[in-house]
């Protein structure tokens, strides 16, 4: 009788036991990614393009708050190419290495002079028109006319939108005198300034252009360094030039919380960088950036303080290249020796330039037409 019991109580413990194994089965058979668990749900999005995680939260509630609380716009500078044969602009975002076609044909007849604050110069040679373009919102700012030469560089202190943006350029340099204009986002003239030139006598032209600490910093092709300062409407030639090794094909020059950085680029060894001591205004050799990421184009440049972002991404120089047809960007670690800026070539001042986007890009009208 006991031996009966204890097997009826066997049969029905296995009965249990293949009642379980079963139900177990059917809910691995009917568990899908919506069911995945939130750490490995947060590690797939983290993944994702910008594009695919606005997608992704659209499956369900959880991955739509998932998507949110991951979706971080990349604050990092983008590239526009300009098409000389149409209206055609190409805008690529290194952090994604994504790549956007836009057509702007308000654009047609102008090139790129300058980049700041998410806003690009442009220039028309032909009617002299100068004006203001937002590639993000494509807004448009007219400026009063100004004739200006192919090599002739132009700057801006801030976005046009600000009552202190100031409008900068050497318009022309004679044997004896150096002739400036300047001009306010609101103003309809330009004002005129000129100056004793004192630069040496092998001076071509002005490469670089950056404002920093409430003055124009005005680097010129043999290295001289001049300063024009707004607030007093003084100019004035530093003393010193960088030291600048044989065989440098290019250079840039940018600006970081008032820092004055300056890379010279070669063609058969590595870029040198420098920084401008701003007391006695001497350049130092750099061996590494403290962490920031330099976006470098020969019109203006971009510097990012980077070292936190997850993508590693810091102490570099970042630059325009082509692989066959298509063009991208590389990254140069300044720390390391290294042979991947031998694939740079100087290329045409005008064909690209860094922008950044802005923080709101995701409500602009224009980024629809992004991510489709």
């Amino acid at each position: 009788m006991a031996s009966r019991r204890r097997s009826k109580f066997g049969s029905s413990k296995k009965k249990k036991t293949r009642k379980n194994k079963q139900s177990r089965k059917e809910k691995e058979k009917d568990q899908t990614f919506v069911n995945l668990p939130s750490d490995l749900l947060q590690l797939v999005i983290s993944r994702l393009s910008l594009k695919d995680n606005i997608r992704a939260s659209a499956v369900c509630k959880t991955w739509h708050d998932a998507c949110v609380s991951l979706r971080v716009i990349h604050t990092s500078p983008w590239l526009i190419y300009i098409f000389k044969t149409d209206d055609s602009y190409e805008l690529y975002d290194p952090s994604m290495q994504k790549t956007y076609n836009l057509h702007f044909p308000e654009l047609s007849g102008f090139r790129v002079c300058y980049s700041k604050d998410g806003w690009l110069l442009m220039y028309n040679a032909n009617s002299y028109q100068l004006l203001f373009f937002n590639p993000f919102t494509r807004d448009c700012i007219p400026m009063p006319t100004l004739w200006m030469a192919y090599d002739q560089r132009m700057a801006f202190s801030c976005a046009p939108t600000s009552i202190s943006c100031l409008l900068f350029t050497v318009s022309s340099v004679s044997w004896n005198y150096i002739t400036i204009k300047t001009c306010c986002a609101n103003a309809q003239e330009w004002k005129t300034f000129e100056f004793k030139n004192r630069l040496p006598r092998n001076f071509n032209t002005f490469e670089q252009i950056v404002f920093s600490n409430g003055v124009f910093y005005c680097l010129t092709n043999t290295g001289c360094l001049a300063l024009f300062d707004p607030s007093l409407n003084s100019w004035s030639v530093l003393p010193g030039r960088p030291p600048k090794r044989p065989g440098s094909n290019g250079c840039f020059m940018t600006e970081h919380q008032g820092e004055i950085f300056l890379i010279y680029m070669y063609r058969h060894m590595n870029p040198t960088v420098l920084k401008l001591d701003l007391t006695s205004f001497d350049w130092t050799e750099r061996k590494t950036l403290g962490g920031l990421t330099i976006y470098a184009s020969a019109l203006s440049s971009e510097s990012r303080a980077e070292q936190q972002k997850p993508s590693g991404i810091s102490n570099c120089l970042c630059l325009s290249v082509f692989h066959g047809f298509k063009r991208t960007c590389i990254y140069y670690k300044v720390d390391e020796e290294s042979e991947i800026c031998f694939k740079w070539r100087k290329q045409n001042p005008y064909e690209n330039i860094w922008i950044m986007p802005p923080l709101n890009l995701l409500d602009l009208p224009l980024f629809d037409q992004l991510i489709k």
